[in-house]
């Protein structure tokens, strides 16, 4: 018997309406092929199909996604500055996370107004309920991370579990390295994109099993190898000429990382053979099963996926799956979840619908931040609950029948099935999952709308604490590891591009002499903003092979977007006879 009898009665005609075809999206512009696919899935949600194109609805969800950024927020209660990846011109307060976890919040709710759209009612919730700092899911020791699963000893991590390292998101088991992004099992390595198993080896991207290398791109099984693309098993190459051992040393030991000149000329050359000589196939996925999308690994069914692995069965359109999920539609971000909706980084839950960062919760809607709850709607920091409304406890039977009145009323206004609006982000976009995982261009941020202000605001950068009249040039910065002396270091660096400071701390400085690496002169955010971009993106499209013109899904890169690619056919008899 059904909970919502009209919402039911409202939502079958549209959905029994539905036909496949060609849709153009509300927002962007973009058109996508409405499947049955796809219509299979609103229907088993009992939700009705949107107007914007799944692409689109990623960039949307991005607005949620931290990306790479670090601010200075204030304890919701004593105002002392916390650090977060909520930027408190938003609007979002925040708590410490074991101050956060340790409150229900039951006492902050917002009564049920019928007469106004539901999703301002839930604003105005977000801004009475203070926010977890930084998402901690392991406390991390001796390390200034964010979200952290686990780091030790490091520093300005993002999603990681690793121990000192600097400057990385999307990291795991990695250990003595710097500037890593999607990446696993990477020691004593440096500017490494998506990228497993890495061995003492410096600017590598797409590669897998290698050691004692630099410059590249592709590469499978290869050591001592210095500038090499697409290659398999190799040894002694040097930008993709094969060299012997003595005469490889010999210019190995000529080129000087810890000089920033000699890796801007190296990177330069790199660069080039990544648009003139380079192959892309159609995806980087590893062995799956029934699956399309990009950056797949152990996928069974899983359609339009992206970045996701290790289990992950029955998803559409989801990203950024792990550990098992199955059953996702249109999600972004799951771990050992089911049957989940657009949802947003919602680990261990059942049954949730369009909902932001909530844990172990089940048969529940838009739910923001919540841990633990139960048949609830629209809630946000509550733990531990059954049958809430906007925070609010109500009996089961109140509250199935105001629901029902909701998702009637949201239904009518165009509201339900959407995710949160665009303006209840808690993140600064442009540097936000939107833009760094997603691609999205400053049209698309102009289009979606959202929050926009100064990044500045609410001394969110920490420039009130810092001395800049003692703050060095950006360009006086030592082009040589050996000639940053240990009065760099901890004095802020003014960087006019990011238009912020930053500083070169002692643990990083003595990283860097040690595997001589040289001195940083972008902010530490302009520099994991460019490394992310150089990667696939959380897009999908269709594009031709460069040599059968087969029709191919392939993910969108920023950085290349004319680059050569090739159906898997011929990527793979290309690296046979080039590899």
């Amino acid at each position: 018997m059904s909970k919502t009898p009209n919402y039911d009665a409202k939502i079958q005609p549209i959905l029994n309406a539905l036909q496949p075809g060609e849709r153009t999206c509300a927002i962007t512009g973009e058109t996508w092929t409405m499947t049955d696919e796809e219509i299979g899935w609103y229907k088993k949600f009992n939700v009705p199909a949107p107007d914007i194109s799944p692409n689109t609805r990623w960039k949307w969800q991005g607005y949620y996604d931290v990306g790479y950024q670090f601010w200075w927020n204030r304890h919701a209660e004593t105002g002392k500055p916390v650090l977060s990846f909520h930027h408190p011109a938003t609007g979002v307060r925040v708590l410490p996370d074991a101050e956060w976890f340790a409150r229900d919040f039951a006492e902050i709710s917002v009564g049920y107004d019928r007469t106004r759209p539901f999703f301002d009612q839930m604003r105005e919730l977000q801004l009475k309920v203070p926010l977890f700092a930084t998402f901690n899911t392991v406390p991390p020791e001796n390390s200034l991370a964010l979200m952290s699963l686990g780091d030790r000893d490091s520093y300005f991590t993002f999603a990681c579990k690793s121990a000192r390292c600097f400057y990385m998101a999307g990291a795991f088991n990695t250990e003595d390295s710097s500037e890593v992004f999607l990446s696993i099992d990477c020691t004593r390595s440096h500017h490494v994109v998506h990228s497993d198993r890495i061995y003492n080896c410096r600017y590598v991207r797409e590669s897998f099993d290698c050691m004692d290398s630099a410059f590249l791109f592709d590469c499978r099984n290869c050591r001592n190898c210095f500038g090499a693309t697409n290659k398999r098993n190799a040894q002694y190459l040097w930008f993709n000429e094969q060299l012997t051992k003595e005469e490889w040393e010999r210019r190995r030991a000529e080129v000087d990382f810890g000089r920033r000149s000699v890796v801007e000329a190296c990177t330069e050359r790199f660069e080039r053979m990544l648009r003139e000589q380079a192959v892309w196939p159609e995806n980087f996925n590893g062995t799956n099963a029934d699956s399309t999308g990009d950056y797949l690994d152990g996928c069974t069914r899983t359609s339009f996926g992206f970045s996701s692995e290790k289990g992950p069965v029955d998803n559409y359109w989801s990203s950024w799956l792990y550990g098992a999920p199955q059953g996702t539609a249109f999600c972004w971000g799951a771990f050992n979840c089911s049957e989940e909706f657009l949802c947003v980084s919602s680990p261990e839950s059942s049954k949730l619908k369009m909902s932001y960062r909530s844990q172990r919760c089940e048969d529940s809607e838009y739910l923001y931040a919540c841990v633990d709850l139960k048949n609830c709607f629209g809630c946000v920091g509550l733990k531990k609950r059954q049958f809430c409304i906007l925070n609010k406890q109500y009996t089961e039977d109140e509250y199935w029948w105001i629901v029902d009145e909701i998702k009637c009323g949201m239904l009518e206004r165009g509201e339900y099935g959407n995710y949160f609006p665009t303006s209840m982000a808690s993140t600064y976009v442009p540097e936000s999952g939107a833009v760094l995982y997603a691609g999205a261009s400053d049209e698309d941020l102009r289009k979606l709308g959202g929050p926009v202000f100064d990044p500045e605001a609410e001394d969110a950068m920490g420039k009130d604490r810092v001395d800049l009249s003692k703050a060095r040039r950006i360009e006086d910065v030592p082009d040589s590891i050996d000639d940053l002396t240990d009065d760099w270091i901890g004095v802020p660096i003014f960087d006019p591009e990011a238009n912020r400071p930053f500083s070169i701390l002692k643990p990083e400085a003595e990283y860097y002499r040690r595997e001589r690496i040289a001195p940083p002169a972008r902010h530490f955010i302009s520099r994991m903003k460019a490394l992310s971009f150089s990667a696939q993106k959380a897009q999908l499209e269709y594009r031709a092979c460069a040599v059968c013109s087969a029709k191919l899904l392939t993910s969108a890169n920023l950085c290349y977007p004319n680059r050569k690619i090739y159906c898997m056919k011929d990527y793979l008899a290309f690296v046979e006879k080039n590899g």
